[in-house]
């Protein structure tokens, strides 16, 4: 699958689509170093941008003496966990002075093996670089053409994520027998984690199969599919597409529960109100049954699906227009410093005291 998508659509598929502002090099390693390690949890503001708006912010020795002040120039304040956030931007700055180099400089410095920069990066102490993260980093930093000729660069993995999981369960390329709930008793994170890296492992499997049956298709590392997988998993493996009906019986489709008319009925010089009905997957459905004005989906041009024209590349694994198929999701991550408030929970063994209030 991966392998014909390759042939039909080209490599342009797998590009990591960051608009990096023309930025030099350097400028690029040190924005995506320092923002790479934080959670947006939601698409931020393209940070390349803000780097037009004050460089300095973006200075090494500057983040270091007033990380809360670069945490709001990049926007992360108004989100929670600031206190995490805080040790994220100055250790990371710190793993930087100490060496006297800059974030372009990581690479040289670890002698070019990718292996190295990841372990060096998920080693430091507190800098928010666990190996999700690293992977991503050394990644962007290679598709970005920040640095080249990497070794070891085959041993990155896929950047493990709730999208790049998803799409494993559905495709039934990782597998369990049972459906995965979270519980808020794994304050820990332990299924999270380990469905995580077996997800990792899955991908990196699929990876090494395709170099077999295809190597002129295959990129050089697993991690370069990533951006592919997220992106499919974000664009296809959720429930975007709405089927309305109109008091005149028309059944159609629509991106998003905000239609107001039946465009049907709109066509025809007449006017009714559309009314939702069910969600589905785009890939539940037939491309021709999609949204569509004049021939092309009503998608954004960025989107997967305009690319690929509604037809998923994975849907001969996960069937999903037959009744075998299952949306199935991973477990959600449950943050020991997060919203969820567990470290208010901790009782110290010399203190006692501890537990939830409601």
């Amino acid at each position: 699958m991966l392998s014909n998508a390759t042939k039909e659509y080209g490599r342009e598929i797998f590009r990591v689509t960051r608009d990096t502002f023309g930025l030099h090099p350097q400028a690029v390693a040190q924005v995506s170093f320092f923002t790479a390690n934080q959670d947006f949890r939601e698409p931020p503001e393209n940070q390349f941008g803000k780097y037009f708006e004050d460089p300095t912010r973006f200075d090494t020795a500057e983040i270091a003496a007033e990380p809360e002040n670069f945490l709001k120039f990049i926007g992360m304040t108004r989100l929670s966990q600031t206190d995490k956030r805080l040790d994220f931007a100055s250790n990371a700055a710190q793993f930087l002075l100490e060496k006297d180099i800059s974030a372009y400089d990581i690479a040289e410095y670890y002698s070019n093996d990718a292996v190295s920069i990841r372990e060096a990066l998920v080693e430091a102490p507190n800098m928010g670089y666990g190996h999700k993260k690293a992977n991503m980093f050394i990644r962007d930093m290679v598709e970005l053409k920040v640095w080249s000729a990497l070794g070891n660069f085959d041993r990155i993995d896929v950047a493990s994520d709730i999208n790049t999981m998803k799409l494993a369960l559905r495709t039934r390329i990782l597998q369990t027998d049972i459906s995965l709930l979270s519980s808020f008793l794994d304050v820990f994170c332990y299924q999270y984690g380990y469905i995580d890296e077996m997800s990792a492992r899955a991908w990196r499997t699929v990876w090494e199969e395709w170099k077999k049956f295809d190597a002129t298709t295959a990129p050089s590392s697993p991690c370069q599919i990533d951006f592919l997988l997220y992106r499919i998993g974000r664009e296809y493996c959720d429930d975007t597409v709405v089927q309305y009906t109109c008091e005149k019986g028309h059944i159609f489709y629509h991106f998003g529960a905000r239609l107001r008319n039946c465009p049907i009925c709109r066509g025809e010089r007449t006017h009714t109100l559309a009314q939702a009905k069910k969600r589905f997957l785009p890939c539940q459905l037939n491309p021709s049954e999609l949204p569509r004005e004049r021939g092309k989906l009503l998608l954004r041009e960025d989107n997967l699906l305009k690319i690929f024209d509604g037809v998923c590349i994975f849907e001969n694994a996960c069937k999903p227009k037959t009744e075998a198929f299952r949306t199935l999701n991973p477990p959600k991550s449950i943050s020991i410093k997060g919203r969820t408030s567990w470290t208010n929970s901790y009782a110290y063994r010399e203190r006692g005291g501890g537990g939830m209030t409601g």
